[in-house]
């Protein structure tokens, strides 16, 4: 047998929660919708037994006179994740007692318990089935060795990361549950949506709801489904199974099929869907031109990323270059041959040995600054922190390097201090000595920085030699198409202005020293422009091509660029996990349609949820999909879904009414029986 259970469900609130009022009225209709067999009472650090008792009571003939078994429990807090702890009704004294405890410890909403504190505290703890939560903020990665001994299993919050989690091999066994409020008016209305909670729960294979026999089988993956027949790869939705993998939706024009998909929608979150909409595929050229730059910029960003610090380097030279030490070399040999002039002139060269004398250069200390600074942002970073066990002894290390190392700059400031008194003192004494003697001082220089510079130029240029050249930066091919992406040198003052967007002169100042390989002259008149913007300093180097071929390597037009947009689209509908497709075959032919869309959708639904709205018999017919999904409208105008294994003759509505999968989709393709015949015929009348 099969039981129905949801292992998480709130009655009361805590000083967690929004404040909610329960209500008998919403659970036990929330319960008979859902057709749950048992349910899990588990309120955040809190358990209330007078509220338990009752909740008991209303449910004993809750589900048509039936009894929905109830199972006390607790949403728990501990230090660096939640987990829902189920347990036997015969702890309830033992939750009623820990509860008591908890409500003393915690005095706000971010209060937490140690595992030790739990072990303390509450007895028989390792009866329990504990429910770590996957895929959420307060989730977990691995369980604690502490409770390595418990019953585990992990809480998940979605139909298809139940699959996910399922098929992998060394995951927990996954269990589904709603996280409701039992509430007539809540504050989030997802909380309390009976129809979106109500396929938010777990199929065991069980005999019946003791508790017992739920902890034995529930961490067996083969035991917990999300579906009454226990069915592999298949999720039930809004009462309706489907599969995990490629679903085809028919349906005659206003039977619902849209209606449907927003049904669907419902079930996810946001983030987790990608939709293709009706009619999006024929804009093709709008989208392919966005993909055009997107594609250009992202593999023109690796490419600036891998030589990140080459270009860091130039913008800093060109932060720098506003002091022209070539005027100052000038100024400095110039003074050299004045002070000789007027020794020699007076004969009293050994008189005044302090004209001889040259300032300390002084070595900054920025580098440090900025080391320190950086050690302090990661000191003080809680959260880099909070991922480490022993983070007090490793944080103290850091620590110790940072006041070694401020010590280190007070010295090295000290020193330069004495050096600039040093400096301003020598200065001083040389324009007093030259007010006295009329002996011309030598003008200051710091010959280091001026061979820096020239050693950085050299540098720079011999770098921008290598990489202004052709270069491929990626080619991919896409179901037939390919994208390629080249950067090239500029070849003209107007190629530059066009990738710039701007009307100021170029050839004379940019373009002449940029193709005689004069790059230092390039960036000197660069900097002085008005369009110049130091973040993009990298593109102003190269001009981005981007080519989208067909698989002729011709540019992709008319119905070829709507395949292309299509297949791009699916492309980057892979990093979604529901993805909607809905009449992906406009203006696309059907031979197209055979060869390239079918397969794209099928590797595409390996690995996603897919479901994809088709009037096309091409499509339709030879996308074997795993799961058939058809919508009808009755003459009162009432909606019906049918799903089934595409493979089967069968196909069934929520309430399990059958009808023949080849009448309904034969009745969606071919407009009826009679039309399917009527074509066949007329085929059979070309062939002779």
């Amino acid at each position: 047998m099969v039981k129905k259970i949801d292992f998480h469900i709130h009655t009361v609130p805590s000083i967690k929660d929004s404040e909610f009022t329960y209500s008998s009225e919403w659970l036990i209709k929330y319960v008979n919708e859902a057709n749950l067999d048992a349910v899990a009472i588990t309120n955040h650090d809190l358990f209330d037994k007078d509220n338990y008792v009752r909740v008991k009571g209303e449910l004993l003939k809750a589900r048509n006179g039936e009894p929905v078994v109830v199972f006390p429990g607790m949403e728990l807090a501990l230090e660096k994740f939640h987990v829902n702890i189920v347990f036997p009704e015969s702890m309830v004294d033992e939750l009623t007692d820990f509860s008591s405890w908890l409500q003393e410890k915690h005095v706000n909403q971010n209060s937490s318990i140690t595992i030790d504190e739990l072990f303390t505290n509450l007895k028989n703890w390792n009866q329990g089935i504990y429910i770590f939560e996957l895929g959420k903020s307060k989730g977990i990665d691995e369980i604690p060795t502490e409770l390595h001994g418990v019953t585990a299993v992990g809480g998940v919050r979605n139909q298809f990361q139940f699959q996910i989690i399922k098929n992998q091999e060394d995951s927990l066994t996954p269990v589904l549950f709603s996280d409701a409020h039992a509430t007539e008016i809540d504050s989030d209305p997802d909380r309390n949506d009976i129809d979106k909670l109500k396929s938010k729960s777990t199929y065991i294979q069980i005999d019946n709801c003791s508790f017992l026999e739920i902890k034995n089988c529930i961490t067996d993956k083969s035991k917990v489904s999300l579906t009454r027949d226990n069915l592999q790869d298949v999720v039930e939705i809004d009462g309706h199974n489907l599969s995990t993998g490629l679903n085809l939706v028919v349906g005659k024009r206003g039977t619902g099929k849209t209606h449907f998909l927003e049904q669907i929608k419902k079930q996810f979150d946001k983030e987790e869907i990608y939709e293709i909409a009706q009619f999006e595929t024929a804009k093709a050229d709008s989208y392919i031109e966005k993909q055009r730059k997107e594609q250009g910029n992202k593999a023109f960003e690796n490419w600036k990323e891998k030589y990140n610090r080459h270009f860091l380097s130039i913008s800093n030279y060109l932060d720098s270059i506003e002091e022209n030490y070539d005027e100052k070399i000038e100024r400095y040999i110039e003074s050299v041959k004045e002070y000789a002039s007027d020794l020699d002139r007076k004969g009293k060269s050994q008189q005044f040995n302090l004209f001889k004398e040259a300032p300390f250069e002084l070595q900054t200390t920025e580098y440090i600054e900025d080391g320190l600074n950086s050690l302090l942002k990661l000191i003080k970073n809680e959260r880099i922190w909070s991922l480490f066990e022993n983070s007090q002894s490793k944080r103290s290390f850091f620590i110790d390097t940072y006041n070694e190392l401020r010590e280190k700059l007070i010295e090295k400031n000290k020193a330069k201090s004495i050096r600039e008194n040093v400096n301003l003192i020598l200065r001083d004494s040389k324009e007093f000595l030259t007010s006295q003697t009329g002996i011309r001082n030598v003008q200051d220089v710091e010959i280091s920085k001026v061979i820096k510079k020239k050693q950085i130029e050299k540098s720079i240029s011999s770098f921008l030699e290598k990489v202004i050249t052709t270069t491929e930066l990626k080619r991919e091919k896409i179901h037939g198409y390919q994208i390629i992406v080249n950067l090239l040198p500029f070849q003209n003052a107007s190629q530059f202005r066009a990738d710039f967007a701007t009307q100021e002169s170029v050839q004379e100042d940019l373009i002449k020293p940029y193709l005689s390989k004069n790059y230092i002259t390039f960036l000197k008149n660069l900097k002085n422009k008005k369009f110049y913007n130091s973040a993009n300093l990298a593109e102003y180097f190269m001009h981005k091509e981007v080519k989208l071929l067909d698989s002729d390597g011709t540019p992709a037009s008319g119905g070829q660029a709507v395949g292309f947009a299509l297949m791009l689209r699916l492309n980057e509908a892979r990093q979604k996990n529901v993805i909607l497709i809905d009449e992906p075959e406009s203006s696309l032919d059907n031979a197209y349609i055979q060869t390239e869309l079918n397969s794209a959708l099928k590797e595409l639904a390996k690995h996603r949820m897919v479901f994809v709205v088709t009037h096309n018999s091409t499509l339709g017919t030879l996308l074997e999909p795993d799961y058939l999904v058809v919508t009808t409208k009755n003459e009162q105008n009432e909606y019906t879904v049918l799903t089934g294994e595409f493979s089967s003759n069968k196909i069934s509505d929520s309430k399990l009414n059958s009808e023949s999968s080849f009448e309904k989709f034969v009745e969606a393709m071919e407009a009826g029986i009679d039309t399917y015949h009527k074509k066949g015929e007329i085929y059979g009348n070309l062939n002779h």
